[in-house]
């Protein structure tokens, strides 16, 4: 799991871009498991604003970011949706 610092962060950054829900996924779930990166998946910050909430990320957090964009409806997305723990809401 991700540290309570990064979570409080990216609650930060989500209600500062207007979000409307930050999920995390992938290896960010296990709390067993070693993870290298933070996934989390992202819907409802405007397009112009996307890349900028990303970089703000890659700042704050302890460790490096993926993100996807919920609002591009593909089946990773779905099972995102479906496997990973909402964030921000």
């Amino acid at each position: 799991m991700i540290t309570d610092i990064d979570k409080k962060i990216i609650e930060q950054l989500a209600r500062k871009y207007r979000a409307k829900r930050v999920i995390l996924f992938g290896s960010s779930l296990s709390s067993t498991q070693e993870y290298r990166d933070i996934d989390i998946a992202v819907e409802g910050i405007e397009e112009k604003y996307f890349y900028t909430f990303y970089g703000e990320l890659l700042c704050a957090l302890s460790r490096p970011v993926d993100i996807i964009d919920l609002s591009k409806k593909t089946r990773f997305a779905e099972l995102i949706l479906r496997e990973g723990i909402p964030l921000y809401a």
